[in-house]
């Protein structure tokens, strides 16, 4: 008899034990998924989209660990979603404050008193025409990059005599020949979007660079970012 109890009472302590593992898994995939959307609210599909592709796959297996009653293993990993959402959310909001900032340039750039023809075209160029960035492994341009390009192209035109190159540029990661190929993309990518505007193909060369040239030469996400671009100097 007292086996008995003794037998029952651990099949009552155990399921008490599984259920609130349960309810503990739950609870947290259920954080994970608002911090998803308020990373996503943030803008981190489109300024940190690694971080945020993380964090989604990261709830997906959350939910299968969950869906299979491995609630323990659910927990942990909800928990790494969150994490990654917040980390998304972060670097939305500091990229996105910077892509501002930097729009901010563009528009201002084309009414400084100093940007008239006693300054040498070279510097005029150098202050109008602004950089492009790209996402991680992607040469399809951005809304915001299209905005700089239209900016780019308004200048081009009010300096018909001008002709420029477009240097297509990479992050250090993957081989040397991948990233040169890439460069030359994002740089195709920056032309047939002038020539669109109305800007003569003749005015436009390309060239890659790859990963040789590093606006910045850390070895981070930040350093990453910035050297991701197109960049537009006077053809001579």
């Amino acid at each position: 008899m007292r086996k008995r109890f003794i037998l029952a009472l651990g099949l009552c302590l155990g399921l008490a034990f599984f259920f609130s593992c349960g309810k503990e898994a739950k609870k947290a995939i259920d954080e994970a998924q608002l911090a998803l959307e308020q990373a996503k609210q943030a803008g981190a599909e489109q300024y940190a989209p690694q971080e945020y592709q993380s964090a989604e796959g990261l709830l997906s297996q959350a939910r299968q660990q969950f869906e299979e009653r491995d609630y323990q293993e659910a927990k942990a990993t909800a928990l790494s979603a969150k994490d990654q959402a917040e980390l998304a959310k972060k670097r939305a909001l500091e990229r996105k404050t910077q892509t501002e900032e930097e729009e901010e340039e563009v528009s201002t750039a084309y009414n400084v008193p100093s940007l008239t023809e006693e300054v040498p075209i070279e510097e005029q160029a150098k202050a109008a025409l602004k950089d492009i960035h790209f996402g991680f492994d992607r040469y399809d341009l951005t809304e915001q990059a299209k905005r700089i390009l239209e900016e780019n192209a308004k200048w081009l035109k009010a300096h018909p005599e001008v002709k420029v190159v477009i240097e297509g540029h990479c992050d250090e990661r993957g081989s040397e020949e991948y990233n040169l190929a890439l460069g030359e993309k994002r740089a195709k990518s920056a032309r047939d979007y002038l020539i669109s505007l109305g800007i003569s193909p003749e005015r436009l060369s390309i060239i890659s660079y790859g990963e040789s040239m590093p606006l910045d030469p850390r070895h981070c996400e930040e350093a990453w970012a910035k050297n991701r671009r197109a960049h537009f100097a006077i053809q001579k």
